[in-house]
């Protein structure tokens, strides 16, 4: 079986974008609205009748509807962008741990090689013991590099 698509990240974070663009202009509309009726009930003064409050309420109820579409739409944008930064610090962490593992490794290899050239020289020692006689009885000089440490 496949695994499901995730959503493009670029695109969740336009969408949230979008909505958020959209839901300030919204609330800027409706704001101003509000604001225009307010200034205009004050101009007429009490004789504006008594359908005014209740217009006047019913533009304060959209402004606040406006506001809390736009804390969701705010909350949208901060998901979106939160989102990807969590699977950067993720993937770091997940970095990180290899990297240590790798120290790790590269630690015992360390030993082994270290371990494996003080053989190395053990070898090379016995056989300078082992040899030495013989070549000096053939009429083999040693040389400095030849010489045993």
């Amino acid at each position: 079986m496949s695994e499901p698509e995730k959503p493009d990240e670029g695109q969740r974070t336009y969408d949230a974008m979008s909505l958020f663009s959209k839901s300030q202009e919204q609330a800027v509309k409706v704001a101003s609205e509000t604001l225009h009726k307010i200034r205009g009930m004050a101009a007429a003064g009490a004789s504006a009748g008594a359908a005014a409050p209740d217009e006047l309420m019913r533009q304060v109820a959209e402004l606040s509807g406006a506001v809390t579409s736009l804390a969701g739409s705010a909350t949208g944008v901060a998901g979106a962008v939160a989102q990807p930064m969590q699977d950067f610090i993720v993937q770091q962490r997940k970095l990180a741990e290899t990297i240590a593992k790798f120290a790790e490794v590269q630690a015992e290899l360390s030993g082994v090689v270290a371990e494996f050239a003080q053989r190395q020289a053990a070898t090379v020692a016995a056989l300078e013991k082992v040899t030495t006689p013989v070549l000096g009885l053939m009429g083999a000089q040693q040389t400095e590099d030849d010489a045993p440490a």
